[in-house]
Order: structure tokens, then C-alpha cells, then sequence
């Protein structure tokens, strides 16, 4: 199987000039290897000007005492924080989400010239220790179904490959598994969310050697793109080690609305969304604004 670094070449270049396209790196190998893989690591694809976006971004929404904040491993020493749909109350992440060329290489890995925001997430490891992100996949935690759908993940820290986010290549053809429960976390990340209809989360970190796991070495303006069906976990950051990464997903034409097991709700809370939508329907609604083509009140900004 051939990584994006043997595709594209492994040396690195420095951030991108300005007028870089980088609807370039997705040439019709990396497409392929998305289809296969779920997976790839595009370098150089932001410039810095759009991580400044983020990190002021970061900066208002960790401010922000209203912004609810989700910890892991709350009290460990390995504590980190999580914080879910900023771009809604974020000015600089509505104007990544509009003016980046985010939303375009998105919809060009998932062949969908119409995209739309499923939601963004940050994941905030600073003072060093902080514990691993716990193997998972994401669509047992959505509403949703179909195949054009990824996230882009982007680090705003240069990231040694054993401390960034790790992905078992070609899980999302594969089986739905069941969530973690992130209340019992620490004590076991393989306890399910739902506890039914869905099979259990496999121990991946008990047999590591037994799954095809991948990952990169990473510096600011690297990108993952990655199928949300595929199994991933963030590794363990060091004593002085600190990852600040947000991740931006987003959905093309084919993504219809989906039920979930009934005994918890799907995140992130989305009220009033199983009241207008029933399975099957296509994922629209005000919660999911869309990105492309960029609507004419956001042209006339």
C-alpha cells in the first residue's frame, strides 16, 4: 500500500506561496488511496495565513466561558479538552469555513461539488502527558449515511508521528462498531456508548501489530483527510508536548439522515432534527449550513 508521502514525495518544502492551489494535491492517486485506505495526509495544503484563522479562533472559543468544554480523562493527568460546533459562535472559523480552500478539498476527495458543514471539533493536549484519544469511529456517534462525507484534520503544532492521530487503513469498509463511552473512558475505552444493535469497539491497543495502523510525522499546514467510518485514536503526547488541532467535517449529496440505538443521543445534540427529518431523508437542515457553492450572502461579504 503506497502512503501520500510516496505518492507525493516525502521532502518538505516549507508552507505554500500565495496563489497555491491546493486542489493540485489531489491528483487521481490520492483520490484512489482515499477510496482505499480512507486516509490521506496532504502536505503544505494550508497556508499559514489560514492557521493564524484557527489559532485566533482557538484563542476566542478557549476564552469563551459560554462555549461548553468536554474533558477527557477529567482530573488524570492526562486530562484534555474537547469543544464541539465553534464555528457557530466563532467569526474566524466562518471565515475558514467560507474563504479556505477547506471545503474544496474536502469535496474534491468525496466527489461532491455541493458541500455542506456537518460540524468542526477542537482537541486542545497542552501541558504535556495528556492521555491518548481513545480508538474510535465517528459515524456510530451521526445521524448520518452514505459515502460522501470526511473530515479534515489540521494541526496547529509540529507532531512527531507516535503523538498524532493514528488510523487503521481500509476500517471504514468494514463493520460499524459500537462507540466509546466517553464518561467511563479511563476506565476502559472499549466500554460501548450504546450498548446495543452495534458490535463492540475492537482492542486495538492490546494488538497493535494485528491492524494495518498508519500514521505521519506532522509540521503546520499538513492535512489528514479522513473517512469518518475509519477506525482512529490520537496517540499519547509527551512531557513537553502540546497538540492543538481542529477538525473540520464536512458532507456531499449522498448523505441522508440515519437513526442511531435509542439509549443515547447522537452527538453533537442536534434538537429538533429527528422532528423534521426521517431516515433516509437527505441532511438538510439550518443545524448544517452549506459551504459550496458559497451562498450569495456570503459571496456579498
Amino acid at each position: 500500500m503506497a502512503t501520500t508521502d510516496e505518492i507525493r514525495g516525502s521532502t518538505r518544502s516549507g508552507p505554500p506561496p500565495a496563489g497555491t492551489n491546493p486542489l493540485d494535491l489531489v491528483t487521481d492517486e490520492v483520490k484512489q488511496q482515499y477510496q482505499t485506505d480512507g486516509v490521506v495526509m496532504l502536505r503544505q495544503a494550508l497556508h499559514p495565513e489560514w492557521l493564524l484563522l484557527i489559532e485566533l479562533g482557538l484563542q476566542r472559543v478557549m476564552g469563551n466561558a459560554g462555549q461548553q468544554k468536554h474533558l477527557f480523562y477529567a482530573g488524570e493527568e492526562g486530562e484534555f479538552v474537547e469543544t464541539v460546533r465553534n464555528t457557530e459562535v466563532t467569526p474566524e472559523l466562518q471565515r475558514l469555513v467560507y474563504d479556505s480552500p477547506v471545503a474544496d478539498v474536502v469535496g474534491a476527495l468525496i466527489g461532491s461539488e455541493n458541500v455542506w458543514l456537518y460540524s468542526d471539533e477542537f482537541f486542545v493536549k497542552e501541558g504535556g502527558n495528556c492521555g491518548r484519544t481513545p480508538w474510535h469511529q465517528d459515524t456510530p456517534y451521526w445521524p448520518v449515511a452514505g459515502n460522501q462525507i470526511a473530515s479534515m484534520w489540521i494541526s496547529l503544532d509540529p507532531l512527531p508521528k507516535h503523538e498524532c492521530l493514528e488510523y487503521v487503513a481500509g476500517s471504514h469498509q468494514g463493520p460499524m462498531f459500537d462507540g466509546f463511552s466517553p464518561s467511563k473512558v479511563s476506565e476502559d475505552p472499549t466500554l460501548p456508548h450504546y450498548g446495543q444493535d452495534l458490535p463492540p469497539l475492537p482492542d486495538i491497543e492490546a494488538d497493535r501489530d494485528a491492524f494495518n495502523i498508519v500514521s505521519w510525522d506532522i509540521e503546520p499546514g499538513d492535512v489528514i483527510v479522513a473517512h469518518p467510518s475509519v477506525l482512529h485514536g490520537g496517540g499519547q503526547t509527551g512531557p513537553s508536548s502540546r497538540r492543538r488541532a481542529l477538525t473540520v467535517r464536512c458532507y456531499g449529496d449522498d448523505i441522508v439522515y440515519a437513526q442511531r440505538p435509542p439509549t443515547r443521543p447522537t452527538v453533537p445534540l442536534t434538537p429538533g432534527l429527528s422532528l423534521t427529518l426521517k431516515p433516509g431523508d437527505p441532511l438538510r437542515s439550518p443545524w448544517y449550513p452549506r459551504l459550496r457553492p458559497v451562498p450569495p450572502e456570503q459571496q456579498a461579504r
